[in-house]
């Protein structure tokens, strides 16, 4: 065929590939005033990543700032640092750390892609120092895919076997509401809203319109493009890259219409997926993989390392001394009717209680919980060499029912077709299972008898599941609770009949890709810029060397590395361009913000609350009154007939100016003539805390308040507050923390006030954040005495908090 060149194929900057990495260089250098081009392979854009979960591991992103969730950059640094070894590169790392809060802050103000937090979610390996609890972690927000409107067909949809009839489903509270749709009225009704929806979509659009997770992301990505004139062409795979002398000037796309050459004034960004498809890489860099064809990944089919090759031929150098090269995770093989197989990602039931995962000898390998790297690190540690690498999860009727296996979706959907097709195998016994698999029975039977005894205490002595917080976020202690279970990922297997499915070596996606320095820019072998060449996505070598410490390594430094990219071609600094604030100093300026409460008891005669109530507000909002009144609650569990009200002051003088008032007062609070006792007591606010604010600002309701009072041992205080600081925020995820405070007067001690919606959350909250090892904050009771109240209190009608 010819090749041709028209003016429309001339612009600032040529995207090759249309995920993540590639759709956020593409939208950011679009807004810094660049004509951009993206072309892609596929019929449809979108990549893996429009298959994926959609999470992005940014530390210190805006929305977990905006929660209280503050950490100094050392934080993480260390965490990689650790985590890394000889691996961790500071100054990649350091761009990664300092750039990706600049990057969410860019798309939340200047696109149509908008972020969920995720909070609560902690890093993969809890053991290691520094490693995060929560903060670290956004996912992108749902997106209404209408916006797309002509386009809208031309985004790759969900993973077909990963949806319900095509739609996704969100991980967290959503999923929860899906397993629960038969057990609580409210997921019910949830979920069948959401279900008449997609039925609808499919009916007037022919796909869902709601799109979560990964495909949100790039739905979200792809409106923003398209409105700052963006191209995004599809069926145009790049075949060479254009040179003029060692700068890479654009490149020669096949397109529907012949060869076409495209010229880009500022360069050409290489993301086109990595290498999960490509044989022949895989035979070099996968050691499990002899011939290429021994691993199953789940990206997308049209990864197969053209961007290594493009970046090789223009003297680009592909890493291969990572510790994997590959983001493992385990894999089924499920058959398609055109007699095809999809590769489903095994990343949600492997934590949750009642299963385990057994290899040919019917032998637990690994700690099931862990993440799917490691699962799968487990996996090859323990299959003898010149052995296929591949095991069994195995799991009783209760479970499959419930949560569902692979593939295998939970009731009321029928499990014959898994059964009939061989994907699901099934055993009366577990002896028939194990025949039906090819495990060794007594191995498999041996090893069920253990795994039930071991649950008993809740204590995995062979494999340590559910030790650490991610294995505890990632199992299910609402579940586990209400069956009595003591630990959220281990639950007996009992009740047959029994199932399994079996998984082999994949990935989500690969790390070794094309070397770059610091700016995205690919390098050679002299580690020299190629001048006009980038690479994003996974085209580009994971700063993580190949390790994979927390959910989330691809997609972050994926957009944040495209941000980078971006900005480089545009000869701008993303510090310049952005609004977001990012200091790198280790000063904490966070801690500005303290307050000082009064807490003040008052023992009322029965029946006269009400009227108490009045008179505290009169009171608090006299004329020559210092401070707000925050709180008035009157108890309802612990020492009966006693109001609490808590006042809030900026300065400690103005506390001390009130509390005069307040005892030189003939009526103090206005109820001299009703109560019968009056204590009050100063504190000083965790200095980390955010001000206490009425509910109609903060948002924190009850109806049921916990006030806590914990005595403090010598030289506990500043201890004590440094725990709260690292486990609150989890913990506040699932009820909110008012306050916590360090008593000014009297014995030490401080007070912790919770909200909850009822007595039966309290109790169950209580229990779900013990069960995930939130709560207490370890190495934390070593400091209290046993001087401890715990008293349960109402709202009053003045209640500021409601």
């Amino acid at each position: 065929m010819s090749t041709h060149t028209t003016p429309d194929n001339s612009c600032d900057l040529l995207v090759i590939g249309s995920g993540a990495g590639a759709l956020s260089a593409a939208v950011t250098a679009a807004h810094l005033g660049l004509k951009v081009i993206v072309v892609e392979k596929d019929p449809q854009y979108g990549g893996t990543t429009a298959w994926s979960g959609g999470w992005m591991w940014v530390p210190r992103n805006p929305l977990a700032v905006e929660a209280g969730l503050l950490e100094r950059i050392e934080k993480p640094l260390s965490y990689l640092r650790r985590e890394l070894g000889d691996k961790f590169d500071e100054s990649r790392a350091l761009a990664f750390l300092n750039n990706g809060p600049r990057m969410v802050e860019f798309f939340r103000r200047h696109s149509a892609l908008q972020f969920i937090d995720g909070n609560a979610i902690p890093d993969f390996h809890g053991h290691t120092p520094d490693a995060a609890l929560g903060g670290r972690s956004i996912c992108a927000a749902p997106f209404d895919a209408r916006q797309l409107g002509a386009r809208l067909h031309d985004l790759k949809p969900p993973l077909k076997e990963t949806t319900l009839w095509g739609m996704g489903i969100a991980s967290g509270a959503e999923l929860r509401h899906f397993l629960n749709a038969l057990h609580k009225p409210a997921s019910f009704w949830y979920v069948t809203k959401l279900v008449l929806r997609h039925w609808r979509d499919l009916l007037v659009h022919r796909r869902g319109t709601r799109l979560v997770n990964g495909n949100a992301l790039v739905g979200g990505l792809a409106k923003s493009a398209f409105d700052l004139g963006v191209q995004i062409r599809v069926n145009s795979p790049a075949v060479r890259l254009l040179q003029n002398g060692d700068r890479v000037t654009g490149a020669v796309v096949q397109t529907p219409d012949g060869e076409q050459s495209i010229h880009a004034r500022c360069g050409v960004v290489l993301a086109t997926g990595g290498f999960p498809h490509d044989p022949v890489r895989k035979q070099q860099l996968l050691p499990h993989a002899p011939t290429g064809h021994e691993h199953w990944s789940a990206g997308s089919r049209g990864n197969t390392g053209d961007g290594l090759r493009l970046g090789e031929s223009a003297g680009g150098v592909v890493a291969r001394d990572l510790v994997q090269a590959a983001a493992l995770a385990p894999v089924s093989l499920v058959p398609r009717h055109d007699g095809g197989l999809a590769h489903f990602p095994h990343l949600i039931e492997r934590a949750k209680p009642g299963l385990i995962a057994v290899t040919a000898q019917g032998e637990r390998f690994t700690n099931e919980a862990n993440s799917y790297h490691d699962f799968m690190q487990g996996l090859l540690a323990a299959t003898p060499a010149g052995q296929a690498p591949q095991a069994w999860l195995v799991c009783d009727h209760a479970f499959i029912r419930y949560y569902g296996l692979g593939a295998v979706k939970p009731a009321p959907m029928p499990l014959s077709p898994w059964l009939k097709n061989g994907y699901l195998k099934r055993g009366q016994t577990l002896a028939e299972l194990a025949q039906a698999c090819g495990i060794d029975a007594q191995g498999l039977q041996a090893t069920v008898q253990r795994y039930n005894a071991l649950t008993q205490d809740g204590k995995d002595r062979d494999f340590g599941k559910g030790e650490t917080p991610y294995n505890r976020i990632q199992g299910d202690a609402i579940n586990a609770t209400r069956r009595g279970l003591r630990n959220p990922c281990m639950g007996p297997i009992e009740s047959g009949p029994f199932y399994a499915v079996k998984v082999v070596m994949g990935s989500l996606g690969t790390f070794a890709g094309l070397r770059v320095n610091d700016h995205a820019q690919v390098i050679d072998t002299q580690g020299q810029a190629i001048p006009g060449l980038y690479a994003g996505g996974n085209d580009l070598s994971s700063m993580m060397g190949g390790h994979y410490p927390a959910g989330g390594i691809t997609l972050g430094p994926a957009m944040t590395f495209g941000f980078i990219a971006a900005h480089h071609a545009a000869g701008r600094d993303p510090a310049a361009t952005c609004e977001y604030p990012i200091s790198n100093t280790s000063t904490d300026t966070s801690k500005d913000h303290t307050m000082y409460y009064e807490l003040a008891t008052m023992t009322l005669p029965f029946g006269t609350a009400g009227q108490a109530a009045t008179h505290v507000q009169a009171f608090a909002s006299a004329a020559e009154a210092q401070g707000e009144l925050l709180g008035c609650w009157f108890t309802d569990i612990g020492v009966l007939n006693q109001m609490i009200v808590l006042r809030g002051f900026a300065t400690l003088d103005a506390l001390q100016a009130e509390r005069e008032r307040t005892q030189q007062s003939t009526s103090p609070f206005g109820c001299g003539e009703i109560f019968q006792s009056l204590e009050q007591h100063s504190y000083k606010g965790f200095p980390w805390m955010k001000p206490v604010r009425p509910s109609a600002e903060s948002g924190i309701t009850g109806p049921v308040y916990e006030i806590r009072t914990y005595g403090i041992k010598t030289g506990g205080v500043q201890p004590t507050i440094d725990l709260w600081e690292q486990y609150v925020p989890a913990r506040d995820k699932l009820s909110p923390c008012v306050v916590a405070m360090v008593a000014l007067d009297g014995p030490l001690r401080f007070t912790n006030i919770w909200a909850y919606d009822s007595l039966n959350a309290r109790s169950q909250i209580r229990g779900e954040a013990v069960a995930q090892g939130i709560w207490p904050p370890k190495g934390g009771p070593a400091h209290l005495t046993t001087n401890m109240v715990s008293t349960m209190a109402m709202p009053t009608a003045v209640s500021p908090l409601k």
